[in-house]
């Protein structure tokens, strides 16, 4: 078969998608991934722009192959063609929601992009949700997003699940993206989780010590050891103690960050982890003492109980949270190394930016930085 050809189509722009043109048999194709040839190559998922091209030189080269070999096209891959062209909104919606269901996300992000989608899905008319994902208009999005305007964050945070869950779509089909991008932003004000005094410090964990042991270890380990509570330490077992308990290991799929991750570990943590891990099996979590770890909120209730009696009590403020023993330890850190890499190893980022917009959203980057730069007289 020699009247055919297949060259890459791309841009320098990672947000516009690329794809594979392929003239065959008298008809012009695209191919964003290699779905029809049962390969999981997907150029637009890339996160950089050479990664996308070593992608798209393999999809080049895979599909070269496929029609040297009469493999493509077939009548396989018209029936397949033919299948995706047809699906409607709330399909693709629900493909999305699946493809979602099946990644590597906490189970709380998946669940409010579930319910965001079913919100949509509600709101949109009947022919809508049966129409082509094409046809659906910026101002009907735009429309959906207005009932989040109770707060900024609110309508911002609805505004980029929704993006996520659109986005998710993007991958395998082919729409106009602007329907999302182009609905109106609003400014958020962060919300703090207000960081502890010493004072505050001493008094709140001496509280827990004596009140509720697991919430405890816990709030230690997020302020020694600056470990997530809810989806690090909560998820914690034997195994992940290593060096004589000195050091915490997680893989890559066990942290935000999605990086091999070393956390050393304070001494005044590790007392503590010696007495609960001793009699541990090897995948035994270290607060359920079974294989099986406590459900997503079980942390998230326990300090709401906490927090009521330690509020009347006056030894802790509004918006003083769990994460506020995460972010007291970030500012104590960074007061007293002034290296924001080492910061940003112990809190497990993937980019320094995250770091740096951290300690800007705590107000202490700003006012240290202003410090070295005053005029002197």
């Amino acid at each position: 078969m020699n009247d055919h050809s297949v060259t890459i189509k791309k841009s320098n722009d990672l947000k516009k998608r690329a794809y594979i043109s392929i003239y065959v048999q008298g008809r012009r194709i695209k191919e964003y991934t290699g779905l029809k040839l049962g390969l999981n190559i997907k150029p637009n998922s890339a996160s950089t722009i050479k990664q996308r091209d070593e992608l798209l030189t393999l999809l080049e080269y895979e599909f070269k192959k496929a029609i040297e070999f009469n493999r493509y096209p077939n009548n396989q891959s018209i029936i397949q063609e033919k299948k995706i062209k047809p699906l409607s909104v709330k399909e693709l919606l629900d493909l999305a929601i699946s493809n979602k269901k099946k990644a590597n996300l906490t189970r709380n992000y998946v669940n409010h992009l579930e319910r965001l989608t079913d919100k949509l899905k509600a709101f949109l008319k009947t022919e809508e949700l049966n129409g082509k994902i094409n046809d659906l208009q910026r101002s009907r999005i735009q429309e959906f997003m207005n009932q989040f305007n109770s707060t900024a964050s609110n309508y911002m945070t609805s505004r980029r699940h929704i993006k996520a869950v659109f986005g998710e779509i993007d991958k395998d089909f082919e729409f106009n993206t602007t329907i999302i991008t182009r609905t109106d932003k609003r400014k958020a004000t962060p919300k703090l989780h207000k960081i502890y005094s010493d004072e505050q410090l001493t008094n709140v964990l001496q509280f827990l010590k004596n009140n509720h042991e697991e919430l405890h270890l816990c709030c230690l380990m997020s302020y020694g050891c600056l470990l997530r509570p809810h989806n690090e330490i909560r998820l914690l077992k034997r195994h992940h103690f290593k060096n004589n308990v000195t050091e915490i290991h997680l893989s890559g799929n066990e942290n935000k960050g999605k990086k091999i991750r070393t956390v050393p570990i304070p001494s005044y943590v590790r007392e503590l982890l010696l007495k609960r891990l001793e009699g541990l099996s090897h995948d035994d979590n270290i607060f359920t003492l079974r294989p099986d770890a406590n459900n997503p909120y079980y942390f998230s209730t326990a300090w709401t109980r906490m927090f009521k009696i330690m509020e009347k009590e006056e030894i802790i403020e509004k918006n003083q949270t769990i994460y506020s023993f995460r972010h007291t330890a970030s500012v104590n850190v960074y007061k007293k190394t002034k290296d924001l890499h080492i910061l940003q190893q112990l809190l497990g980022h993937s980019d320094m930016i995250v770091t740096l917009k951290y300690l800007r959203g705590l107000g202490v980057h700003n006012a240290d930085e202003l410090k070295h730069v005053m005029p002197e007289l």
